[in-house]
């Protein structure tokens, strides 16, 4: 025990033992991200040759804004005793390749302009001495001038005048179109620094080498101020094929960073701190104050702090290999499809995208879209008409079995035969075991609904009116093929006593709602060119000297 002791109390006092030197500096370079729906997780590492001694380390180009305690900092053959995190506002920050590429344009547009402006100088000039010597030779001394010398100068300024004119002119356009771009190029320069001159991240650590070592410090936290949701690409190429659908990634960052050349990680789970979940208490019922036999009730619930804590996501491939094949002349042929280069790993409770391909996502919060898989879904393409609400049909696309894919609920753009057909809401996991798709409106597939006035009328007996309404719902398929159509009419419910609804009349017909919401429904399959019809008659029953508002 004694032996143990001793053995932790030299390790503690190794710092002390070792020559103190002086703090040293270095630069931290972002390797791979891992973006949560909400929050991201940032791999740094900094290499650094260090003499053995205790020493202080300075590593700079953090986000500044983090979890703390979720900052680690590793480094083989280094003691790390103490470790401190601070924002870091004086340190100017590494002009961006885009800011470069701004102050070059602005450096030569105003070069440009200058040249411009010295052409004017040059053409008003020259357009002065050419009216001032035309003037001066139309002026004697003697005040003789003969007609062939005033034909003479004139003939000469208008030829040379009326160029100089234009190229006056032309200048002048130049000019102001350089200006406006100068002008342009500065406020975005000014915008763009703005924007970059914020501050960064820096950790302090007091570290004890025992021997000379070139080592290098892997650094990772995580931060909220990143993100990514879904979107998705659904194209219809036709009825007769499958559904492509597209999955995206929406990926936007206000890190402090621009993520240059980094591998990226896209994972669907929800690091949260604090969860909680909620504690039933007792649900105690009492009159409410009014003493109407309504009961009111109360009831509150308690949390109970659970810890939960996400399991460590693993940083994006070390290397990219790419995905190759050989042709027939053994020639390595690199793939082009974005799947090959992602890797799915489905753990207990979320999903992670490995990205082999590095990105470049700027710090500025604007979305990047990252494409992700390709699926191929086959569905199911069907009419749909309602004409008591609408004289349109539409063509459904009815799509099941998207729990297989892992997919997030997100909104999907929607191409049929090539052509945008709106965005529709996909929700994977709704409790519908099928995602229903509106492509467009078809006037191939007719519907008609007429009330049959013969059939509709009002009877007065006693006390009581009878009202009754028949509909005639004519369908017809004009096309050269086959249609499945799904045809809904509707009748009305009482929820009054003294209002009585009888549908009298359903031909052929049809299946009932099952929710009771009067809602009629005839599946139909309709041959080329064919045509049908369909009746619904129902009568209204109520007090003679009461209005029913329908």
């Amino acid at each position: 025990m004694k032996t143990k002791n001793l053995f932790i109390l030299i390790s503690l006092c190794i710092g002390c033992l070792l020559p103190l030197q002086a703090q040293k500096q270095i630069s931290a370079k972002l390797d791979s991200v891992t973006v949560f729906l909400r929050g991201a997780t940032l791999y740094h590492s900094a290499s650094a040759t260090l003499k053995s001694g205790s020493q202080e380390i300075v590593i700079d180009g953090l986000s500044p804004d983090i979890a703390l305690n979720s900052l680690k900092v590793q480094a083989n053959g280094v003691l790390i005793s103490a470790m401190e995190f601070e924002k870091d506002y004086m340190t100017p920050k590494e002009e961006t390749a885009k800011l470069k590429k701004l102050s070059d344009s602005l450096e030569y547009y105003q070069k440009q302009l200058q040249e411009a402006r010295d052409e004017l100088v040059v053409h008003q000039h020259l357009l002065k001495m050419l009216t001032d010597g035309t003037l001066n030779n139309m002026e004697k001394k003697d005040g003789t001038v003969t007609v062939a010398e005033i034909n003479a100068n004139m003939e000469l300024y208008t030829s040379k005048a009326k160029a100089l004119q234009s190229s006056v002119n032309q200048d002048n356009k130049k000019i102001e179109k350089l200006v406006e771009t100068v002008n342009r190029l500065k406020m975005q320069i000014d915008q763009d620094k703005l924007d970059s001159n914020v501050e960064t991240g820096v950790v302090y650590l007091s570290i004890s080498v025992p021997n000379n070592v070139t080592t290098v410090f892997n650094i990772s936290y995580y931060t909220e101020d990143a993100g990514w949701q879904p979107h998705y690409d659904i194209n219809i190429p036709g009825l007769d094929k499958a559904i492509t659908m597209q999955a995206k990634a929406e990926v936007q960052q206000v890190t402090g960073l621009d993520w240059n050349n980094v591998r990226i990680t896209l994972s669907n789970a929800r690091p949260n701190r604090t969860n909680t979940v909620p504690v039933f208490r007792t649900w105690f019922l009492r009159f409410a104050r009014n003493q109407s036999a309504d009961m009111a009730y109360s009831s509150r619930s308690n949390t109970a702090s659970n810890y939960v804590s996400s399991s460590n996501v693993s940083a994006a491939l070390s290397s990219l290999e790419g995905v190759s094949a050989t042709d027939g002349a053994n020639k390595k042929v690199v793939s082009t499809r974005m799947e090959d280069y992602i890797s799915v790993d489905e753990q207990d409770i979320h999903v992670n995208y490995k990205i082999a391909v590095p990105y470049n996502i700027p710090g500025n919060g604007n979305e990047q879209l990252v494409d992700l898989m390709n699926y191929n879904i086959d569905a199911e393409y069907n009419y749909y008409s309602a004409p008591k609400l609408s004289t349109e049909t539409y063509l459904i696309a009815t799509i099941g079995g998207l729990e297989k894919y892992n997919l997030l609920s997100g909104y999907a753009t929607v191409t049929f035969n090539n052509t945008f057909v709106g965005e529709a809401f996909l929700n994977p996991n709704s409790t519908q075991d099928k995602v229903t798709l509106t492509l467009a409106t078809d006037p191939r597939v007719t519907v008609k609904r007429e009330l049959q006035r013969d059939y509709s009328n009002t009877k007065h007996v006693g006390s009581t009116t009878t009202e009754t309404r028949s509909y005639l719902i004519t369908v017809r398929n004009n096309q050269n093929r086959s249609a499945k159509l799904t045809l809904k009419e509707q009748y009305p419910i009482s929820n009054d006593r003294d209002i009585e609804v009888k549908v009298s009349e359903v031909k052929p017909a049809a299946t009932y709602d099952k929710t009771d919401i009067g809602v009629l429904t005839w599946e139909l399959n309709l041959g080329a060119g064919e045509t049908r019809t369909f009746v619904v008659t129902y009568s209204v029953k109520y007090p003679k000297d009461r209005a029913v508002a329908w």
